[in-house]
């Protein structure tokens, strides 16, 4: 009784699955969720290009914390420390980002500028920022007034030709996003929302569509990028990503949607099945 239980179960599993596919629904977290305070600015990094910089401070069991926000994910968590700078009316302000990674600059009422430093035994400038405390998240990108018509959501393969090489010891330590292999797109009305896989955990992005592409920023392991994407057609994107030290150029690639749902489908299904076994038995 149990094994025709079991069947009836899964074959109506099964065609539910089989008419589903991968949902590729993201949404970016408003930093306001985890602090009472939103800060948004950018970095200043070569050449003068600014990267978006988003994070909340909130108290907390006695402590000030930074929760900087990158797209769809909490890129890293911190505590803010704030002290009187000498013979000034302003407050000098320091918060890390990671094991060698720190910020710190100076405040004035509800803007803060300063640098943004990284290094294991000494810290090195890695590039300026600025941050302005808002009542509200909003996008650091202008909006388009007629952004190109195609669709990127789903998944896309990304080719970055020449890997960077890793003999050098300080790039080791370094986050390097050539190694990004994977890179799921969600497209909302006018915005953008993206997840990249294959290199030190899930990665996230935010931005705008373009009148031919994308634009998008992260911050991810110590690291902020800048994506400027445009469209060969509706399969390919050619792409510029700005780091504070680094340019790559990226070729992204759309993979078959019907392979992706049916891996999908396949891997939910393997999983309702090892579940039906453990509760029935042999």
């Amino acid at each position: 009784m149990k094994k025709i239980i079991s069947l009836l179960m899964l074959a109506s599993l099964v065609s539910l699955c089989i008419s589903c596919s991968k949902n590729y629904e993201l949404e970016r977290k408003d930093a306001g969720e985890y602090g009472c305070e939103v800060w948004q600015g950018h970095f200043i990094v070569q050449d003068g290009v600014r990267i978006p910089l988003l994070f909340g401070v909130e108290d907390k069991e006695g402590a000030r914390q930074v929760r900087i926000v990158s797209g769809s994910e909490l890129a890293h968590w911190s505590y803010w420390n704030e002290g009187e700078v000498r013979h000034e009316s302003l407050d000098s302000i320091s918060f890390k980002s990671g094991l060698h990674s720190e910020f710190r600059g100076t405040r004035n009422e509800d803007k803060i500028s300063g640098v943004y430093l990284d290094g294991v035994m000494t810290k090195v400038e890695r590039a300026k920022f600025e941050a302005e405390k808002v009542d509200k998240q909003q996008s650091p990108f202008p909006s388009i007034t007629n952004p190109t018509t195609i669709v990127p959501t789903g998944t896309w393969r990304l080719d970055f030709g020449t890997l960077k090489d890793l003999s050098d010891s300080r790039e080791l330590l370094r986050y390097n996003i050539d190694r990004v292999q994977t890179f799921d797109l969600y497209r909302k009305e006018g915005s953008i929302i993206g997840k990249a896989y294959g290199a030190g955990g899930v990665q996230g992005f935010d931005g705008i569509m373009t009148e031919n592409g994308f634009i998008c920023s992260s911050f991810h392991h110590s690291e902020p990028f800048l994506i400027e994407g445009t469209f060969v057609d509706k399969n390919t994107f050619n792409a510029k990503i700005t780091s504070t030290t680094d340019v790559y150029n990226v070729v992204g690639k759309r993979s078959s949607q019907t392979k992706e749902d049916v891996k999908h489908t396949g891997s939910v299904l393997s999983g309702l099945y090892r579940t039906l076994r453990a509760f029935f038995g042999e």
